[in-house]
């Protein structure tokens, strides 16, 4: 199941949809749960997600994103900077192994200053290990054009809220929130592997969405 972008701690109706996608969540009682960032906008949420991420099925694996470390310019936006979130495991540039269904899982997850700000930065290549099957969680999409063939095969993000406010038109919509974004929402591939972007579930600036439905994400791994 990949969930994204809660944005606890500020008024917005994707408390209700984070609520509901916890809930939906432990019904299908999934092999693995990750969260790919912006759990809150503001530390007073943490009692909440904490609340929520005891009730998610384990193993459960969350990432940091921009606004938990106020790198952001919604100006609601308070660093929280979690140090961990047990009883999920919560990586900063860092990975864990997992055995599911008889197989090694190798999951990565990068620290939010990976890309922003220009930085010193990360290499995400390095964070892959021989696995059966190896998946990198990054709250930014772009992280897709940096990775190299055979690296990973799955990449999971966040971060796009689908545009958040939309407007259709046939055959496409215009995201507002990100224009010119390549990786919007949903399933892309390339030579470095699949990605899911996740269109998440809060709010961020305003606290509604138009045309950009909230959204838990249940994915189907099959060998090939």
């Amino acid at each position: 199941m990949h969930l994204s972008d809660f944005h606890l701690g500020v008024p917005s109706p994707g408390a209700e949809a984070v609520e509901k996608a916890v809930e939906w969540t432990v019904e299908r009682r999934p092999d693995l749960v990750v969260v790919t960032g912006d759990l809150l906008t503001h530390p007073r949420g943490e009692p909440a997600l904490r609340d929520l991420v005891e009730r998610l099925p384990q193993p459960t694996v969350a990432i940091l994103g921009n606004h938990d470390v106020a790198i952001s310019r919604d100006p609601q936006a308070v660093r929280s900077d979690l140090a961990d979130l047990a009883p999920a495991t919560l990586l900063r540039d860092e990975g864990t192994m997992l055995e599911l269904r008889g197989r090694q899982v190798w999951i990565a997850g990068v620290h939010p200053r990976l890309i922003v700000r220009r930085r010193a930065k990360l290499d995400p290549n390095t964070l892959s290990r021989e696995a059966d099957l190896r998946i990198l969680l990054c709250h930014y999409p772009r992280v897709f054009d940096a990775l190299e063939p055979g690296r990973f095969e799955l990449v999971l993000a966040g971060h796009m809220h689908d545009g958040q406010i939309a407007l259709p038109y046939p055959g496409g919509k215009l995201r507002f929130a990100h224009l010119s974004a390549r990786y919007p929402r949903g399933v892309f591939s390339g030579p470095a592997g699949v990605m899911h972007v996740s269109p998440g579930l809060g709010t961020t600036f305003v606290p509604f969405r138009f045309a950009a439905r909230p959204e838990a994400t249940e994915l189907t791994l099959r060998c090939t």
